[in-house]
């Protein structure tokens, strides 16, 4: 019987700890990317966010469809963005659904509000697209975000 010894027992093969430490950088890259693109999709969804409200709350501030059109466009350009991770964020449409600017010409019916809704959209650019939660990439890793706001149009009466 041929006898092994207690050394021998302990000793582990070599390039296993290599092996280990090539899965764990793998690993903490992936997770390091899968970060990077979470950063990027919540700093983007904040911006769409407080773009479109504010778009919203400036066009009902106007007493007519074309300066709502012109007052949303100007609050979207406040709302900068590099340009390239995250797009600028702009107006959907100017037509309905996207964007309406309804005060009933100046006459609600009894206990209706006037109200303007705006959508707003902006592009995010992922810098390794993970495929995650379902999350629908268009070419390149681009996530495009919508957001719809609704507002009273200030200068009537509202109902609420």
């Amino acid at each position: 019987m041929h006898s092994i010894s207690r050394n021998q027992l302990h000793r582990r093969p070599r390039g296993v700890a290599i092996l280990e430490i090539c899965l764990s950088a793998f690993l903490l890259a992936l997770l390091a990317a899968f970060g990077l693109d979470l950063t990027l999709i919540m700093l983007g969804m904040m911006m769409v966010d407080s773009a479109c409200r504010d778009a919203a709350r400036g066009a009902a501030q106007q007493n007519s469809l074309a300066k709502a059109i012109q007052a949303a466009q100007s609050q979207l350009n406040v709302h900068s963005t590099d340009g390239y991770w995250i797009t600028q964020p702009v107006l959907k449409s100017t037509s309905a659904p996207d964007f309406v600017y309804n005060d009933f010409n100046g006459s609600p019916p009894a206990n209706v509000s006037s109200y303007v809704t705006v959508t707003t959209l902006t592009n995010i650019r992922c810098p390794a697209p993970i495929f995650f939660f379902g999350a629908n990439f268009i070419k390149g890793g681009v996530i495009q975000f919508n957001r719809r706001y609704t507002f009273p149009i200030m200068k009537q009466k509202y109902y609420g």
